[in-house]
């Protein structure tokens, strides 16, 4: 894999037959198995936070992740459990996503506006409708040296 460009957030988001479904209690584990079931090489995102807030990491960040068309090759994916369009994350979610952000926006230099939610790239409403566009960049300070000094 190239070295990424982006931090591409998502929800784990509802069902087609219901798109409100809720999503929040589903782990790394049940995304894999869905993921397997589908016929991909488990779970396609590279980071996933579950609803207490646990970080675990999916596909290997060196691995293309199977989590947006197009940019797989050029991205880290992180998804949260939860469907946003309905509900929001939890305080523990939004605390690891912020520490996750951080350490690989200076591991991989990436820059604050290349933290962006999945419908960026795709015909989605993910990472929910709850959420605005800027809702995970706005987690984390513009400033490299700070976040650096923050890690």
């Amino acid at each position: 894999m190239n070295i990424p460009k982006w931090l591409i957030i998502h929800h784990t988001g509802g069902t087609d037959l219901n798109p409100f479904f809720d999503t929040s209690n589903h782990t790394l584990e049940t995304v894999d198995a869905y993921h397997k079931s589908l016929g991909w090489d488990g779970i396609g995102y590279n980071w996933f936070i579950e609803k207490s807030g646990l970080c675990r990491k999916g596909r290997d960040e060196n691995k293309a992740g199977a989590h947006c068309i197009g940019y797989n090759e050029q991205s880290i994916g992180i998804c949260l459990a939860g469907n946003f369009d309905s509900t929001l994350p939890t305080q523990p979610q939004i605390d690891s996503l912020t520490k996750l952000l951080k350490e690989k926006m200076v591991q991989y230099n990436i820059p604050k506006e290349n933290i962006v939610p999945h419908r960026k790239f795709a015909n989605k409403s993910c990472y929910g409708k709850k959420l605005s566009d800027t809702w995970a960049s706005d987690l984390v300070k513009p400033n490299k040296e700070a976040i650096k000094a923050q890690i």
